[in-house]
């Protein structure tokens, strides 16, 4: 225990720890909402493939498995098709990671009410998921359990992000303006997490109001008590991911990004589906920047490594110097850099 004098006084600042650096913290409830046909699900199936492979067009992320609870979507195939033509697209050396570590169970697999948010537990079958590596829905129930102990399976099984798409589905038997249910959601997922040793996080996937001006749906619970608010803004180019509400510098930037219509072949047949392309964000020229900002180098040797790769592409020393400030500050704005941080990322 601590005097307030202490609390008062002391300036040291607790190292923030991220799954997804300056957007998501670790052991954390976030929440991701926009309105309807704005790419929600899109970006949930992009922040599972950069945390399965460790990628940093969202920020430097923690690799481990993800666990995505596809709720709002009955057709699983249409489902399938999008994180395929992701793969295909953008992760095309990382199939095999992906196919592994990605884990999704359909609406249709949580039978019984099996992930409803707003029950005393996870689960009513403690043969789920272990034993067989499937629930057997047909086998008398035992007891109970809890979201604690579903927080320590995912841990054993190395799930660093837990997504529920979307948080509707996920509340059997209450509605979103219900306030008593959503603090029990808040509740049961903060014991989901404890349970893992604040190892995961969970990101909630909800929509707006009718009028997108007052913000999500429902409850002002949620913006009000969870840490993390991400929303979703179309621009005039494409959209953009915005950190809303954010415990850090970074509240209020955001990421943009385009939406590409590609097909992919599933069972023998050609399906039209999208993907989220976050190369706006973070082109070569970008990502060389932050590759060697992350091995500490200071910025103005940062400035002529960059400009000996480019040297073709810019007349003078000076008009590349201009480029380069633009990406700088751009970069520091979406918070893939920290200056005076080099080299000095967030560890488990």
């Amino acid at each position: 225990m601590k005097s307030l004098n202490y609390l008062l006084t002391n300036k040291e600042e607790k190292e923030e720890r991220w799954i997804v650096e300056n957007l998501i913290g670790m052991g954390e409830l976030a929440i991701l909402y926009a309105s309807h046909g704005h790419h929600k699900t899109g970006i949930a199936i992009k922040l599972s493939c950069e945390v399965i492979t460790g990628g940093v067009e969202l920020g430097a992320t923690q690799t481990g498995a993800v666990m995505y609870y596809c709720l709002d979507n009955t057709n699983e195939t249409e489902m399938l098709c999008r994180v395929k033509a992701m793969i295909e697209n953008a992760y095309p050396n990382h199939t095999e990671d992906i196919g592994q570590e990605l884990l999704i169970a359909f609406r249709n697999d949580t039978k019984n009410d099996k992930l409803n948010l707003t029950k005393d537990y996870f689960c009513r079958d403690t043969d789920y998921p272990h034993s067989s590596g499937v629930p057997d829905y047909n086998s008398p129930i035992h007891e109970d359990t809890s979201w604690i102990k579903a927080g320590s399976w995912d841990r054993e099984d190395n799930v660093r992000l837990i997504i529920i798409d979307t948080l509707s589905k996920a509340m059997s038997g209450a509605g979103v303006n219900d306030d008593a249910a959503v603090r029990k959601i808040i509740d049961n997922c903060q014991d989901w997490i404890k349970g893992s040793s604040n190892y995961l996080s969970i990101l909630l996937i909800h929509h707006s109001g009718k009028d997108v001006r007052k913000g999500m749906m429902g409850s002002q619970i949620l913006a009000n008590d969870l840490p993390t608010v991400l929303k979703i803004r179309k621009k005039k180019d494409g959209y953009e991911l915005v950190r809303e509400k954010h415990r850090s510098k970074y509240k209020g930037k955001s990421i943009p990004f385009k939406h590409r219509e590609v097909l992919t072949e599933y069972k023998g047949k050609n399906h039209e589906t999208v993907y989220v392309d976050i190369g706006k964000g973070l082109d070569a020229l970008d990502s060389k920047i932050v590759s060697l900002f992350d091995t500490g180098l200071p910025k103005k040797e940062i400035i002529d490594n960059t400009h000996l790769l480019y040297i073709d592409n810019t007349p003078t020393r000076k008009s590349f110097d201009v480029v380069f400030n633009r990406r700088w500050k751009r970069l520091i704005d979406t918070g893939f850099i920290q200056e005076g941080q080099q080299g000095n990322k967030s560890e488990v």
